[in-house]
């Protein structure tokens, strides 16, 4: 099993839990965005934070909980609460650069400040907060290293924050070290990071963070192979997160997951996968699987494109858009296998392009011409092979405009016309 790369993993836990700047991901063809009830008009979030109800002035540690109440509606879909958090976000920064120096004599200012910065608010009051002259307290080193994480210098954050003992912190700041401890070590120890991550869930249930955390680890275990945790807390996902604003992004990454898991390669593994695609709604559910088929016509996994296409047919309107995406996935993964090929071929050509968008439309063209190298290679079968004509044959397939892997190369152009038929065999 492939160890999932820092990057990959590091984008989940960074920008997953804590919104920067970029909404999610577009949604492709195949996925619907969730619907989400509209929060009324008394719900929509304040620009500024709001005054404390016993007219103490407020501070740092009751900006970030406004900030941190914001972005669990998120977690919960508000999109009211989506589109007011740069606003907000503006506007508690700008409080925070302004404060005045005693503010920051308290601990916990300090403490909130670091919180801020990991939940998207960005370096700029770390860089205030860290100055040459600035006290050499625990809280400082604490916001060098989120500091040296936000800014990319994975090496120096891993040095000043990996040992740090989150069980001694203020709930909040100990969930974002504790995400950031895991995305620093994801790579090197994969089980420790998914500690980390199931600490993250259990200090804030219901947030935003949690969501992010939850994510993280189910991407994790995917990678890990432990197939019973991962079924569990992906079910335990769809079930509370569903309508999350980054639910759509979860389920690109999801469906790409699954295809990487093979989950048509034995019944186990298929039932398990179904449990998972039964906490969806139908019309999810089907969006779902086709998005697994196209992921995995791409990824060269034939049995999970048939598998997915077929589940997804069952869900499909007979002349749908989806029935049309769903027959095209099953034949370009049909046509890798000599006894299905010219059915396959009978199907890709029989395709409706007219319904498909425009990336499907490149991957119908992809099919037909490796589906045309392919019986150009069945035409010449009972020729001797010699080494050049099958070279020939080889680079003909690499230059097929496809898009991704498409049945890696027709499964090598089903394996040299299956050794040019046994090499003519009488």
């Amino acid at each position: 099993m492939k160890r999932i790369t820092r990057g990959v993993l590091g984008a989940l836990l960074t920008v997953c839990p804590y919104p920067v700047a970029a909404d999610p991901a577009p949604l492709p063809a195949t996925e619907t965005v969730p619907q989400v009830a509209q929060p009324p008009a008394s719900e929509a979030p304040a620009a500024a934070p709001a005054a404390d109800p016993h007219g103490r002035k407020s501070g740092p540690v009751e900006w970030v909980r406004t900030l941190q109440l914001l972005q669990d509606r998120i977690a919960a879909g508000s999109l009211a609460a989506h589109e007011s958090q740069p606003v907000l976000m503006a506007r508690i920064e700008a409080d925070l650069l302004n404060a005045a120096p005693e503010v920051w004599a308290d601990r916990h200012n300090v403490q909130a400040a670091i919180v801020f910065a990991l939940s998207g608010g960005g370096p700029t009051i770390l860089r205030q907060l860290t100055k040459q002259d600035s006290p050499d307290t625990p809280e400082t080193t604490l916001a060098r290293g989120a500091l040296a994480y936000i800014e990319g210098q994975e090496a120096e954050a891993g040095r000043l924050l990996k040992d740090i003992d989150t069980a001694t912190l203020p709930l909040t700041l100990a969930g974002s070290i504790a995400l950031t401890q895991a995305a620093l070590t994801v790579t090197e120890n994969p089980v420790h990071a998914i500690t980390l991550l199931d600490r993250v869930r259990s200090l804030m249930p219901g947030t935003l963070v949690e969501e992010g955390a939850l994510r993280g680890e189910i991407f994790a275990l995917g990678q890990g192979g432990d197939l019973k945790k991962f079924e569990i807390l992906a079910i335990q996902y769809l079930r509370r997160f569903q309508h999350s604003i980054y639910a759509g992004n979860f389920r690109q990454r999801f469906a790409y997951q699954l295809t990487q898991l093979d989950f048509g390669r034995d019944e186990a593994r298929f039932a398990s996968f179904t449990r998972i695609m039964n906490e969806l709604a139908p019309e999810s559910r089907r969006d779902l699987y086709l998005l697994i088929a196209r992921t995995a016509v791409q990824e060269g996994k034939t049995n999970t494109a048939l598998m997915a296409s077929d589940q997804a047919l069952v869900l499909c309107a007979p002349e749908s858009l989806e029935a049309t995406q769903a027959r095209l996935y099953r034949a370009a993964a049909e046509i890798v296998t000599l006894s299905t090929f010219q059915t396959a071929l009978r199907k890709l050509k029989a395709v409706d392009r007219a319904k498909l968008p425009a990336r499907d439309v490149q991957l119908l063209n992809a099919a037909l011409s490796m589906a045309e190298q392919i019986g150009r290679g069945l035409a010449r079968a009972p020729a001797p092979p010699d080494a050049e004509a099958s070279k020939r044959a080889q680079a003909q397939a690499e230059a097929a405009d496809e898009p991704g892997n498409l049945i890696p190369k027709a499964e090598a152009m089903i394996g040299q016309i299956d050794q040019l038929l046994r090499r003519s065999t009488p």
